[in-house]
């Protein structure tokens, strides 16, 4: 049955300047008579929580709705609170009110608690004054890794000194990997698979286009891919394949997927050749939409609620030609602005592992030859892959960092050239060598997936630790390679350091004391401690909300070995005004690192 809703709720409700205050400026030019319509995120004030005993109701009933993989995931990863405000659902009776004044939703997303419609002019305004609505702001585009970006000439890659292969082993290992076997020695994958590691039981949800002939090739037939575990956010329906009507859209998932888990003794072996998997479609290679992040947004949304450990992706996003004044520069490379790269850090927030390309825009100028978001998401929660040869030298098109903030990037690097995958043709047993970045990332992933197979009570972040430790660049990392190619061997022996311990050795972390959900007027603390063991290090504290906006610089400074800060805060602005009631986020900078606090502030 329909909820009945007050009238007032289909009426502006402060007037215009309200309903101005609003609007994302973007959104200016599609107020204008005759303008054509527009794709937009209509993001609402709250959940429906009536208050503090509302709230905690409903964050137990989303508690008990948690699967047992994303349960188990979570206490892993050491989440706390095990749930929060970003897995309430969206509020229905706000959905239906837009359903009822004729706006039909294609798309949701918890986390950012917002839906996508599509409307024009005198619309936007009455919806911006409805007062369920905190904001409207355009939808961005998306562009897949894979494709090739506009070389510019006059920018060869610095010379290097090749990487050498690591010992690929007997001839009986040799013959087991067939074609694979380069790609696979070059991060020393085949010492941990004989160690007896190879992601059985480790879930890994895969972004892509399409995944035409995956239960056909002879290398993907036997992955374990569940009934339930596809998923085509675009038709809106649970195949991921079309080999009819437009199959080149659907080829290109077939490939990064037959990197990761693929499996052909004696012809083709994979990173993660046990490992079971999620396929979600939501890139569509048709066309250029403005929907598409939309689509990743909710593939990453549904991953977790499968309990997924990893989410591979190989999509990324910087030049949106079809939606002009829509591109992202350069300063919004810094870890929290774009919707993409703040929806990979609520990922790696409940307890995944995100790992994605880092783009293959090395040679592009147009965009500095930087990566593209999401890979300039912090690299303690975003692993962003870099390319290389099959001798170890940085490919010319692999994107380079740093980001806008000075953080490097990329992160690791696996072989992204002549990288050899499963073709998509439907013959079963036929392979092709690839040229991407897109080809790197899931290679990684899959070795990723092996650790936590073999270290089931690691969190992320000691995977990530080890990976980077261990790599070949992990005494001078740069903004080419990153920490380098990780070897996996020595990754697997690793043993991590006090990470986000206390008064320990470790680097600098970051508690809050205080309530979660803050009732307003309530105070908290933001504890800071460095280990005896460290390094005189400087800090800052700030607070960002939901959209990625800083609210307040809490606090900077030096911390002395050993030493410790208290800073209050009482869920409010640099003016001591409350915020608004939703989702906020505590952000350490120091030790070249960051920690993320996520905090619910009530009214």
């Amino acid at each position: 049955m329909m909820l009945a809703l007050p009238l007032a709720w289909f009426a502006p409700a402060r007037g215009a300047t309200l309903a101005s205050s609003r609007l994302d400026p973007r959104l200016r030019a599609s107020l204008a008579a005759g303008a054509p319509p527009v794709s937009v995120w209509v993001e609402f004030a709250d959940k429906g929580e009536t208050g503090p005993a509302d709230l905690a109701a409903r964050l137990a009933e989303a508690e008990r709705a948690l699967t047992p993989e994303a349960r188990r995931r979570r206490v892993r990863a050491r989440v706390n609170p095990i749930v929060d405000w970003l897995d309430l659902p969206i509020e229905p009776s706000y959905v239906r009110a837009l359903q009822a004044r004729g706006h039909a939703v294609y798309g949701q997303s918890r986390w950012f608690n917002r839906v996508a419609v599509r409307t024009s002019g005198p619309e936007l305004t009455q919806l911006a004054a409805l007062p369920f609505v905190r904001r409207l702001a355009p939808v961005a585009l998306a562009l897949p890794r894979e494709r090739e970006s506009r070389l510019e000439s006059g920018d060869a890659a610095p010379g290097r000194v090749a990487e050498p292969l690591r010992s690929a082993g007997s001839t009986a290992t040799q013959l087991f990997y067939g074609r694979t076997l380069g790609q696979m020695a070059r991060l020393n994958i085949p010492a941990v698979h004989d160690s007896g590691y190879i992601g059985t039981f480790v879930n890994v949800c895969m972004l892509d286009n399409g995944f035409n002939y995956f239960r056909k090739h002879e290398a993907l037939r036997g992955i374990p891919v569940g009934g339930a575990r596809t998923r085509d956010f675009i038709r809106g329906v649970q195949s991921v394949q079309d080999t009819v009507e437009s199959p080149a859209n659907f080829e290109h998932g077939t490939a990064t997927l037959s990197a990761l888990a693929g499996r052909a003794p004696g012809r083709y072996m994979a990173a993660a050749p046990g490992c079971n998997a999620a396929l979600a479609r939501t890139e569509d290679d048709g066309s250029e939409k403005p929907i598409e992040m939309v689509w990743w947004a909710m593939g990453a949304e549904w991953a977790d609620s499968l309990g997924m450990d990893i989410i591979s992706a190989s999509l990324g996003y910087n030049l949106f030609p079809d939606s002009a004044g829509t591109d992202l520069s350069y300063s919004d490379l810094d870890g929290h602005t774009s919707i993409v790269t703040r929806a990979a850090e609520i990922a790696a927030a409940k307890g995944i592992l995100v790992v994605v390309s880092a783009g293959n825009d090395g040679l592009n100028a147009r965009v500095g030859r930087k990566v593209g978001a999401p890979a300039d998401a912090n690299g303690d929660s975003v692993l962003a892959i870099a390319a290389v040869d099959s001798f170890g030298v940085r490919a010319p098109f692999s994107s380079k960092g740093p980001t806008v903030d000075g953080r490097i990037k990329p992160d690791l690097a696996a072989q992204g050239v002549n990288t050899y995958v499963a073709s998509a043709n439907g013959d079963p047993n036929t392979y092709e060598a690839l040229d991407g970045t897109s080809f790197a990332a899931p290679l990684v992933a899959g070795l990723a997936a092996c650790l936590m197979q073999a270290r089931p009570n690691w969190p992320p972040v000691w995977i990530i630790e080890a990976l980077k430790a261990t790599a070949t660049r992990a005494s001078a990392p740069d903004t080419l390679l990153g920490w380098g190619i990780p070897n996996g061997l020595a990754a697997l022996r690793y043993i991590p350091d006090s990470l986000d311990v206390p008064g320990a050795n470790g680097p600098l972390s970051l508690r809050f004391a205080g309530a979660n959900p803050l009732p307003a007027g309530t105070s908290g603390t933001v504890a800071l401690s460095l280990g005896v063991g460290s390094p005189p290090t400087r800090y800052r504290v700030r607070v960002f909300d939901a959209a990625g906006r800083a609210v307040r610089d809490l606090a900077s400074g030096t911390l002395a070995p050993g030493g410790s800060v208290s800073i209050p805060w009482r869920g409010d602005d640099a003016r001591g005004r409350a915020l608004v009631p939703g989702l906020y986020f505590l952000d350490l900078d120091g030790a070249g690192r960051h920690r993320t606090v996520r905090i619910v502030v009530l009214r």
